[in-house]
């Protein structure tokens, strides 16, 4: 019997932040705030998470600067 079994993961962008410098790159960008997901999978069905990231993601550079729950919930309730 052959079992399927791994992980997947999505990135979901949650909110556009505007312009913004980035801390790796230092240009000026329209950064956004993404999570990232994933799921166990048995058979391509998603059983459980097995991880969750909140972060800045720079389109330049690819750099995504993981943040606290804090951080992001304050982000996210910002205007930009």
């Amino acid at each position: 019997m052959i079992i399927y079994y791994g992980t997947k993961k999505k990135l979901k962008h949650v909110k556009q932040l505007g312009r913004m410098r980035c801390t790796n790159c230092g240009h000026e960008v329209d950064a956004s705030l993404t999570k990232e997901g994933g799921y166990f999978h048995i058979f391509f069905i998603p059983v459980f998470p097995v991880f969750g990231y909140k972060m800045i993601f720079c389109p330049n550079c690819g750099i995504m600067k993981k943040l606290t729950s804090e951080e992001f919930k304050e982000m996210k309730e910002s205007n930009p």
